[in-house]
């Protein structure tokens, strides 16, 4: 049922634009009904506010009108009770003060400890204001040489596996302690004598909030979230204007679960990211090369007991560390740049620190890929389900399908298969004598697939073709002695989650590495763990498959007889065609699914792609105008060069030499000053200081050359005179002879939406945009841009007509600025 907000502003921190209101009016009522909504809100528009500030609205006006019903049902229940019907007044009232105390006890003890935290803070910053400012040095520990110590091939060998009871939990094996393959009867006795079972008992005792799962591509664009939010009283606890219409029941006072206690405090937000962004062991960043994987199984290796374990992950049976981890994150709004300096300061797991905080939080923040992978969600104890009221919230949605297809996508070649295959023989010669009955079963298992694969790649790469797409049961249905259809995938895939071998047998291959050097042994280890990841995650993939997966087959080389076929490369790529299934939990399971991104349209494809199975009451969009004038922005298409040839690029065509001079005449008449996109991230700040830095000089300007799509196209702002023109040349359509490509081919033109979009920042700002192909000109083609730029697109018959109009333009909005 729909409700009206408590503040009509929803604790905006300024005067809002109509737009800005419109669509907090819709995404509130949206919340209200349990939608799921796309949200279309150009860039510039305040669109992050807006969300922040209905969504959290909307959450402290849910908590207190269902508390409002709860004081209702117990004061019903208490004033029908038959003990009590003689009694006065005063002890109804009391009795029923005393459950709504009970009720309210946890969320009490938990604010009254991040109450003093902020407290001892406050007198921190101040004290630090005094000693002009706190040093940011970091200070690592010197960990003891692990290399120079022998390895013992023990360390290596499986440990015994069971199947069911409890430990069919993939999520339960990965997520805290490393070996933790034992029959469910030894780990329940092994955990009473530890004194884990109790502390396992207290995390599930932990209550689980209702909140909001913010979720954005980056965590660049996530700190950006928070440094919004920042911007609001629900940052800080300030007055937002929310619930003040909602009074205190009779006869109590403002509990922490109280509609006035709330307006009193922070929110409480959560940064969560992997272990590359969070782990504070600087031997484990630099032994795993800066890979997940690698860095993953290093982890799970220094969670053992005794001398070895992780010096910043205290074990279980002693939450007390991890607990004060999780109230000092929580006190205050932090980015995951806080987070990873809380851990260094506290000398605690920042990774381990803020999952333990996860059900006590209001906000979490989260990159897209943790929200969307089952496996992820459940090792971090992500809860979606209705009965706690979660909310999701995705922005930067424009990029969720192609994210959420390219998530369930792996590949595997057939060198990965025959390397891997030989380390896994070699691993069962060695510990053969080791293995339980279903170690053994499960190994060999894997050994016959990885031979099967190769031997169906070698099969394929005869037939002469490039490129095919099959469907897996082909595959498995192949025929022949080592017909795959033997194997069950399922199962061999849950013995590869829960067993964990694949570190194992990369560590095995490590110390059996000719390399001399700690360094190279490092790499080997590296190389043998990621690809023995990515063949798990193909099995995993294979297991998995549904209607809409594919396999799609290409090879590089020449097939020459049996020479020729050593020098072929076959790649076995596991697609994902159609999305709507692996994101159905996520919407079914939370009570509301938001959308949000400053270019959106085409909006029947979330329908279409994400939601097919939604009932048309549960599904709604929304888009708004620019904030901008209209005489800010002027739109130009072009079908014409410099010299007359006709503009239309593809990738087909990009060596056409005669289109590419018309192309850079065409930019030099625009501008003279070029910058060129980097290849690598950690060069993209140097070189848009220095394209900022020929925007700034008297009578210059700069141009930068970026790839739709890529480093440059979104999240980046290139306000005011940082952008007075983007030239789009071409539109992106994919290589049409591609089997990969053919299958989900509508993501082009939101690209190029996307790359408009960085030109106007705000509602002061102004700039042309210029597109260079000829198929612009096209009613259809202009159908397909920002719905902002309407109808105003113009085509000049002449690119000197372009050139008069850009002047005209530019000369009236200086003009209008002076």
């Amino acid at each position: 049922m729909a409700f009206e907000p408590s503040d009509p502003t929803y604790g905006f921190p300024f005067e809002p634009y109509s737009i800005q209101q419109d669509l907090m009016t819709h995404l509130y009522g949206a919340l209200t009904k349990g939608e799921v909504t796309v949200i279309e809100s150009p860039t510039g528009t305040g669109k992050s506010l807006s969300l922040i500030s209905s969504t959290l609205s909307f959450l402290r006006d849910a908590k207190a009108r269902a508390r409002h019903e709860l004081v209702a049902s117990i004061r019903s229940s208490v004033s029908s009770a038959e003990a009590l019907k003689d009694e006065p007044a005063w002890v109804i009232e009391h009795e029923i003060k005393t459950r709504l105390d009970e009720l309210d006890r946890q969320e009490r003890e938990l604010e009254d400890r991040l109450c003093k935290i902020r407290e001892r803070e406050k007198v921190e910053r101040a004290k630090a204001a005094r000693d002009q400012g706190r040093s940011l040095a970091k200070k690592r520990q010197k960990l003891s040489d692990e290399e120079q110590r022998e390895r013992d091939d023990e360390q290596y060998a499986p440990t015994p596996y069971f199947e069911g009871g409890e430990e069919g939990s993939a999520a339960a094996s990965a997520s805290e302690d490393a070996e933790d393959n034992y029959s469910p009867a030894v780990r329940a006795l092994l955990d009473n004598l530890s004194g884990k079972s109790k502390s396992r008992q207290e995390q599930e005792e932990e209550p689980d909030v209702r909140k909001i799962y913010f979720a954005s591509r980056t965590h660049s664009q996530l700190s950006q979230f928070v440094a919004e939010l920042r911007k609001t009283a629900f940052a800080t606890g300030g007055d937002t204007g929310a619930l003040s219409t909602l009074p205190t029941p009779p006869g109590s006072s403002p509990s922490p679960a109280s509609p006035l206690a709330e307006l009193s405090r922070p929110v409480r937000l959560i940064p969560l990211g992997s272990r590359q962004t969070l782990c504070i062991n600087d031997d484990v960043r630099r032994k795993s090369g800066s890979s997940n994987e690698a860095m993953g199984d290093l982890c799970t290796e220094l969670q053992k007991g005794g001398k070895d374990r992780c010096p910043y992950l205290p074990p279980l049976s002693e939450p007390t560390k991890l607990n004060e981890f999780r109230d000092k994150a929580l006190a205050s709004v932090h980015d995951i740049e806080d987070i990873e300096d809380l851990g260094r300061k506290t000398h605690t797991c920042p990774y381990y620190g803020s999952r333990r905080a996860v059900k006590s939080a209001e906000v979490v923040t989260l990159p897209y890929n943790m929200l969307m992978q089952k496996t992820t969600r459940e090792a971090l104890g992500l809860s979606l389900k209705e009965f706690v009221f979660h909310i999701v919230v995705v922005d930067e949605a424009h990029n969720l399908i192609d994210s959420i297809l390219s998530l369930h996508s792996v590949s595997v070649t057939k060198s990965q298969l025959l390397t891997i295959r030989q380390a896994l023989l070699t691993y069962i010669q060695k510990f053969r004598a080791r293995f339980t009955g279903l170690n053994a079963t499960y190994l060999k298992q894997l050994a016959l697939l990885l031979k099967g694969l190769s031997e169906f790649a070698d099969t394929w790469a005869k037939n002469g073709k490039k490129e095919e797409m099959l469907q897996v049961a082909k595959i498995f249905g192949a025929g022949g002695p080592n017909a795959l259809d033997q194997i069950n995938i399922r199962k061999l895939d849950e013995y590869l989650q829960k067993s964990k071998i694949a570190r194992k047998i990369g560590g095995y291959v490590d110390s059996l590495a000719e390399e001399k050097t700690a360094q190279g042994r490092r790499a080997v280890r590296a190389n043998a763990t990621r690809a023995l990841h990515q063949i798990q995650q193909f099995i995993l993939s294979l297991a998995n498959a549904d209607r809409d997966g594919r396999v799609l087959l290409s090879q590089e080389g020449k097939v020459s007889g049996k020479e020729g076929a050593s020098k072929v490369e076959v790649t076995l790529k596991y697609m994902l065609l159609a999305p709507a299934e692996s994101f159905r939990e996520v919407a079914e399971e939370a009570r509301s699914v938001v959308l949000a991104g400053g270019t959106m349209a085409p909006m029947s494809d979330f329908r279409e792609q994400l939601f097919p199975y939604l009932p048309s009451e549960r599904f709604s969009t929304f888009s708004c105008g620019h904030v901008v004038p209209p005489d800010h922005i002027s739109t130009f298409a072009v079908s014409k060069g410099p010299t007359g040839i006709t503009l239309s690029f593809t990738f087909e065509r990009r060596k056409d030499e005669k289109l590419v001079d018309e192309l850079g005449q065409a930019i030099v008449n625009i501008a003279s000053v070029p910058f060129w996109e980097p290849k690598a991230t950690s060069d993209v700040d140097q070189v848009l200081r220095e394209y900022a830095a020929g925007n700034a000089a008297e009578g210059k300007g700069s141009i930068l050359f970026a790839v739709v799509g890529a480093k440059l196209s979104e999240g980046i702002n290139f306000a005011d005179d940082m952008a007075r023109a983007v030239v789009v040349c071409g539109i992106p359509y994919p290589n049409s002879q591609s089997a990969e490509l053919k299958e989900h081919q509508n993501l082009a033109f939101r690209a190029v939406n996307q790359s408009i979009g960085r030109a106007i920042r705000n509602a002061r700002d102004w700039a042309s945009i210029i597109l260079l192909d000829e198929r612009y000109t096209q009613a259809s083609k202009k159908a397909q841009l920002p719905q902002w730029l309407g109808s105003n697109v113009q085509s000049p018959a002449t690119f000197g007509a372009l050139i008069q109009g850009l002047a005209k333009f530019n000369r009236a909005r200086r003009a209008t600025a002076v």
